[in-house]
């Protein structure tokens, strides 16, 4: 048994990692068995039309897949908002991550930058929706902008505690060997400091992922949350559920994307630990 099995099964007991994983998969399973009839009951309960049941649901759900609703498929409105999510978080992501390294690296930035971002972080994105509108219509950017504003704070943050995390020892090594300020961000510091940006990340992806829908509910023109609207607005309840069971979908699945993208960019550092 490797020492990383060995360590999981001293947590779960005489478990190991591949009956952990499944114990897991059984209660995630019963979890959602529980939701399902907990839902089915509250359907059943209320004024009739109030709450659909998951089967009346799940009946929408495949025909907004196969026939366009306020112009376009399920589908096609998942990929609008995801288009819109993709390039505000992207940008969010790369600005973040080069905002946190300089704050975290050189003090007169973060003495020069830090009371302004500090001001603006507290604003909430959704109050830069009419703004956002006003500037560029409600259109792609006007949407991706709000997912920029609601995905950039954590990515700043998360980056700067991992770049205060770097040990003292590292940077003193590089500088005895003649490394430069840039060469010991990009080569020791920026390393050093993956797992912490990916948590900025992580906070960011459903940051920004809710940000969105929240926009595209106000002043959208096509996608999930537009979507949403529409349903209210035909009196058609089992769209908007069914737009709200896409939107989970949807953020679950970006949601575990990056976050197996992170664990095996970290990989390298629990090994480093358990080999030390």
């Amino acid at each position: 048994m490797t020492a990383p099995e060995a360590a999981t099964v001293a947590r779960t007991g005489s478990l190991t990692p591949a009956r952990a994983t499944a114990r897991n998969a059984q209660w995630a399973a019963a979890s959602v068995a529980l939701f399902v009839a907990l839902w089915w009951l509250a359907s059943a309960w209320t004024t009739e039309g109030l709450v659909p049941n998951p089967w009346e649901v799940a009946q929408t759900f495949w025909e907004l897949c196969t026939t366009p609703f306020a112009e376009l498929t399920l589908p096609g409105h998942v990929l609008s908002s995801l288009s819109r999510w993709g390039v505000g978080f992207a940008w969010a992501a790369v600005l973040g991550v080069l905002l946190g390294l300089s704050l975290g690296a050189f003090a007169t930035v973060r003495a020069a930058v830090t009371p302004i971002f500090e001001f603006l972080r507290y604003i909430p994105p959704f109050a830069w929706i009419p703004l956002a509108v006003l500037w560029l219509g409600a259109a792609q950017s006007s949407a991706a902008l709000i997912v920029f504003i609601a995905a950039f704070p954590p990515v700043v943050i998360s980056t700067q505690v991992g770049v205060a995390g770097v040990d003292p020892a590292l940077l003193r090594a590089a500088r005895s060997l003649g490394a430069g300020r840039l060469r010991t961000i990009t080569q020791i510091v920026a390393p050093v400091s993956v797992p912490e940006i990916f948590t900025g990340i992580r906070i960011a992806v459903s940051n920004g992922w809710m940000a969105l829908i929240a926009a595209e509910l106000i002043s959208g023109t096509e996608g999930v949350g537009f979507l949403i609207i529409q349903g209210q607005e035909s009196n058609n309840v089992t769209i908007v559920m069914a737009g709200m069971v896409a939107i989970g979908i949807t953020g679950a699945v970006v949601t575990g994307a990056v976050n197996l993208l992170g664990t095996r960019l970290t990989r390298w550092r629990k090994t480093s630990e358990t080999a030390n």
